[in-house]
């Protein structure tokens, strides 16, 4: 492995995916894998060529200055926002993870999840997801460093649909691994997959792994929610140029309910001649 190598993730963005596929190149390479989060405390020791280092929010706090070392090389993984929300949410209704039960101050000792769990409508879920957990995780994305010519700016969606893994190969290049390390890191890549070789039946972390899922989740209210809380960060994680996607949702709404109505004034009419049509019983 020619370059150390630093994996740089946020929650909901693929980061048990990518810790599988990169924990397995280690492996392969006879790299050591460094948890950041784990093992911050003793970084300078752990911290040997070869390496891979993977942190889960990209905050490397008072060792940042470690990702602009020469020898490093970054890959940094992001996700539509509105789908971060969208997968947060379900996740954190449903997940064991120790700190969703912790009782959380301000909310009369309820857990996290609890809390989530107690909201009377999924909207009012969502709102609390985005006030909460998500609020942060979309903080750290927007707060990235970003334009470090040593890093890959990666997104969930382009890995996502990487059927052909010529994505994947793109960014092993720029990580500096040599044919027989991407052969290897190809492997891994689609053996952690949910296209390759990794079922979602029977893996709970995973719900869905969708792309674009807030096109069939979000509602006009919801769109307007998130962009009260989140002003302008669609566009300055390059997601859209402007906020029509919301307005697109309003549209698509109006006609599906006189859609409705037609319907249901068809459906009317339709009635009124079928009677007229049966013989009178008289």
């Amino acid at each position: 492995m020619r370059n150390d190598i630093v994996v740089a993730t946020h929650h909901k963005t693929g980061t048990v995916w990518m810790d599988g596929v990169f924990k397995a190149i280690a492996g392969d390479v006879g790299a050591r894998y460094v948890n950041f989060r784990a093992e911050r405390g003793r970084l300078k020791e752990r911290l040997h060529s070869p390496f891979v280092l993977f942190c889960y929010d990209s905050d490397f706090g008072d060792h940042a200055p470690l990702l602009d070392r020469e020898n490093v090389r970054i890959v940094h993984l992001i996700r539509d926002p509105r789908d971060v929300v969208i997968s947060g949410m379900h996740y954190h209704k449903a997940s064991r993870e120790s700190w969703l039960h912790e009782p959380i101050p301000g909310y009369d000792n309820l857990t996290y999840q609890r809390a989530l769990q107690r909201m009377p409508t999924k909207f009012a879920q969502y709102i609390f997801e985005m006030e909460n957990s998500s609020a942060g995780t979309l903080r750290d994305m927007a707060n990235w460093r970003y334009g470090r010519a040593n890093c890959f700016e990666a997104r969930y969606e382009d890995l996502r649909r990487d059927c052909d893994l010529a994505y994947w190969h793109r960014i092993m290049s720029f990580l500096g691994l040599d044919a027989a390390e991407r052969a290897l890191g190809g492997q891994r890549f689609w053996q952690n997959s949910l296209f390759g070789g990794l079922p979602r039946l029977g893996n709970r972390h995973v719900r869905s792994g969708a792309v674009a899922q807030w096109r069939r989740e979000f509602t006009p209210e919801l769109a307007q929610a998130f962009l009260k809380r989140f002003p302008g960060l669609l566009q300055s994680l390059g997601y859209e140029t402007n906020d029509g996607w919301a307005r697109d949702l309003q549209r698509r709404e109006e006609p599906s309910l006189l859609s409705g109505l037609r319907q249901l004034a068809l459906d009317h009419w339709e009635l009124i001649a079928e009677r007229a049509r049966l013989p009178s019983k008289f």
